[in-house]
C-alpha cells in the first residue's frame, strides 16, 4: 500500500465528521428520552445515555490520536526500511519532527504531545477537566493535522540519506 499524507490527513477528517455524527446522534437520543422514557432497551439505562454525552468527546480523541499514531508509525518503518519497527508516540514525536527537512518547529511538537498527553489522560481515565475545557477534538485535529503537513507527500519509497 502506497502511504500518502493527504490519504492520512482524510482519516483524520473523517474521525471527526463520526464524531459530529454520534455526538448528534446521543444528544437527539437524550432529548427523545424526555419524551418517550422508555425507548431503551433493557440493556441500555439512561445514566449510559448521560455518560455517552459526557465521555463522546474523550472517545473520538483517542481515535483520532490512534490514527496520528499510525501515519507517525507508517512513515517510521517506510524511513527506516523496517515493517517490524516499533516505537512509542512521543519518541515518533521527536523523532519524526526532529529529522524531517529542517525539522518540524518545536512548537509543533508540542502540540503534538499535548494531544498525545490529552490522549493518555483520556485513555487511562486521570481525566483532571472535562474533555471539552481540556481541548475540544477540532482543536486537537488541527495540532495534529499541523504536524502532519511537514510529512512528505508520500512515503513508500523514501530515500534515506
Amino acid at each position: 500500500m502506497q502511504n500518502r499524507r493527504f490519504d492520512w490527513h482524510e482519516r483524520i477528517k473523517a474521525i471527526e465528521g463520526e464524531f459530529k455524527a454520534a455526538k448528534l446522534a446521543v444528544l437527539r437520543l437524550k432529548h427523545q428520552l424526555d419524551e418517550v422514557p422508555n425507548i431503551l432497551g433493557s440493556d441500555v439505562s439512561r445514566a449510559h445515555v448521560n455518560n455517552a454525552t459526557i465521555n463522546i468527546e474523550g472517545t473520538y480523541i483517542v481515535r483520532l490520536f490512534a490514527v496520528f499514531e499510525a501515519t507517525l508509525k507508517s512513515y517510521d518503518r517506510a524511513r527506516h526500511k523496517d515493517p517490524t519497527r516499533k516505537n512509542d508516540a512521543a519518541v515518533l514525536i521527536d523523532s519524526t519532527g526532529g529529522r524531517r527537512g529542517q525539522g518540524i518547529s518545536a512548537s509543533i511538537r508540542k502540540a503534538a504531545h499535548l494531544v498525545r498527553e490529552l490522549r493518555n489522560d483520556w485513555a487511562h481515565e486521570n481525566n483532571r477537566l472535562p474533555i471539552e475545557l481540556a481541548m475540544p477534538l477540532a482543536e486537537a485535529r488541527a495540532k495534529l493535522q499541523n504536524y502532519l503537513s511537514w510529512l512528505p507527500d508520500e512515503w513508500d519509497d523514501l530515500i534515506v540519506l
